[in-house]
């Protein structure tokens, strides 16, 4: 180690310097926030003033200018995982993306462009955060092209089920939401086995199991009087969480692991609650329960750290 390199950690050691990384980083985030607020604003305050043309030529100015630094700041595309050039690189990603997707929304609005189909925006405004996200490595990005589309389904099924079927049961979109998470879970595997942005597979599977457990749980904790089917779907999540739980464990994954014991223990509860009509014994239940899912989880933390 060089004179300066060690000079440099000797303060970093004493505490003389202190990274102040995750605090650009959140207002980072903030001021990416407050420029969507902003924009909002704006739209509202000045439609009538300004006018929709001028408006959304100006929102996609925004974005282009976002999108040129980006350009010219990226390095060159790699499938493997790249640090970012810059700390405001992924933000101005993001801002421009988020300015882009905001443009196209209020052109629809606006003017009917895509009339009946516009839910299709939704699965273009996806298409485009997945094309940036592998482009220019942004697992932000990815989050939102996953969650974007799953909206996308959603948001169609719901609206081709009322004019076409009129069916309104919600089980409808509920599996929907579980076929999503399962080809999210699906696609994270396909990433990482096939080497194209591996790094990309921890948000693909979280969200996938999100979606799952998620609209399981859904379906269980449904009231008795509504539907009769609420044992089924506890069932199936006990099934669905342990399996996950079981696979997690030995990945050594604890987050995918406290989701599997998680929906376990929400069904289970579900289970539980039904038979169960005094006060005393409910409380009873969730107290003890819960501290007995608190320390499991605790010490499988721990085990799968190393720690006695």
């Amino acid at each position: 180690m060089s004179p300066e390199q060690a000079a440099l950690f000797l303060r970093v050691a004493t505490g003389e310097l202190v990274s102040v990384r995750t605090e650009l980083r959140v207002l980072l985030y903030a001021g990416v926030s407050l420029a969507m607020a902003g924009v909002a604003l704006l739209v509202k305050e000045n439609l009538d003033r300004i006018g929709p043309v001028t408006i959304a030529t100006a929102i996609g100015f925004a974005a282009c200018a976002c999108f040129a630094w980006v350009v010219r700041s990226a390095p060159a595309f790699s499938w493997g995982e790249q640090a970012s050039p810059h700390l405001a690189f992924d933000y101005l990603l993001l801002l421009g993306t988020l300015l882009a997707a905001a443009d196209l929304a209020y052109i629809e609005v606006q003017f009917a462009a895509l009339g009946d189909h516009w839910p299709w925006h939704l699965l273009i405004v996806a298409a485009f955060c997945a094309a940036l996200a592998f482009r220019y490595d942004s697992r932000v990005l990815f989050s939102l092209a996953l969650t974007t589309f799953a909206a996308w389904r959603g948001v169609s099924l719901s609206i081709l089920g009322r004019s076409t079927w009129r069916f309104e049961d919600v089980a409808w979109l509920r599996w929907n939401a579980v076929a999503c998470g399962i080809a999210f879970v699906v696609a994270g595997w396909a990433l990482a086995r096939y080497r194209r942005k591996p790094h990309f597979e921890p948000t693909a599977a979280h969200l996938g199991w999100l979606l799952v457990l998620g609209e399981l749980a859904s379906g269980a904790l449904e009231p008795s009087h509504l539907h009769d089917a609420w044992p089924a779907y506890s069932l199936l999540l006990v099934a669905t969480g342990g399996a996950l739980a079981f696979g997690a464990f030995r990945a050594r994954r604890f987050s995918l692991f406290a989701f599997g014991v998680l929906a376990v223990y929400v069904a289970v509860s579900r289970i539980a609650l039904n038979s169960l009509n005094d006060a005393t014994a409910i409380f009873g239940w969730f107290f003890l329960s819960g501290v007995a899912f608190v320390t499991g989880l605790v010490a499988v933390q721990r085990r799968m750290r190393g720690h006695p």
